[in-house]
């Protein structure tokens, strides 16, 4: 396996918006023992909004693929976002960082800041075990894209929130070293999700 990253509107402009379609159409976070995807929501946002929310310049996905045999591997799917990052608890640290892209508002008490977002990161199940691509490898390729992003714009801060599920806890918190900053409750779904921060 040699994973190679497209943007999807550059795929979509050597390719056709066709063979895009039927490329998305073999993603699954559904493994063979499971009777329902892991996350819907992935497989949702890649084939019914992936496409157009690049078009419109909401987010840009990125597909990952085999670059041997074409197979889609992953996605992932970047934007910006302004954030609220609270002042209560932050270390020393942490506020000497913010205070390089940032200042505190002390209305909020917090400090309002534009982050890279990574609004999703899915895997493919639906490609061979031995070639399925981890978590960690497809967080690289994201951050790769992060920091050739970050050279030509600048910035400093990606973010990304997920569901309060312990292995994707232990995914971001221990293995990623995003450090949590808050919470939200989803108006559409009523789930909590965690929010995560880490300087780059």
């Amino acid at each position: 396996m040699r994973p190679i990253t497209w943007n999807i509107i550059d795929f979509i402009n050597r390719y056709g918006e066709e063979r895009v379609q039927l490329l998305i159409a073999s993603f699954s976070t559904k493994r063979e023992s499971d009777e329902a995807p892991l996350n819907p929501d992935i497989d949702n946002f890649l084939k019914k909004n992936a496409i157009q929310f690049s078009k419109e310049s909401k987010s840009i996905t990125y597909l990952v693929c085999d670059e041997e045999d074409g197979s889609l591997l992953g996605y992932f799917a970047l934007t910006h976002k302004a954030i609220e990052v609270p002042y209560a608890g932050l270390n020393k640290t942490a506020i000497r960082e913010l205070e390089r892209h940032s200042h505190l508002h002390k209305i909020l008490n917090a400090y309002v800041v534009s982050a890279f977002l990574i609004a999703q990161l899915g895997k493919n199940y639906q490609v061979d075990d031995g070639k399925r691509i981890s978590g960690d490898e497809l967080m690289k390729l994201a951050n790769n894209e992060l920091l050739y992003i970050k050279q030509r714009i600048g910035g400093g801060i990606k973010y990304l929130d997920c569901e309060a599920d312990a292995k994707l806890i232990k995914f971001y918190q221990a293995e990623q070293n995003f450090k949590l900053f808050g919470e939200r409750i989803s108006e559409r779904d009523g789930k909590r999700y965690l929010q995560y921060l880490k300087f780059m």
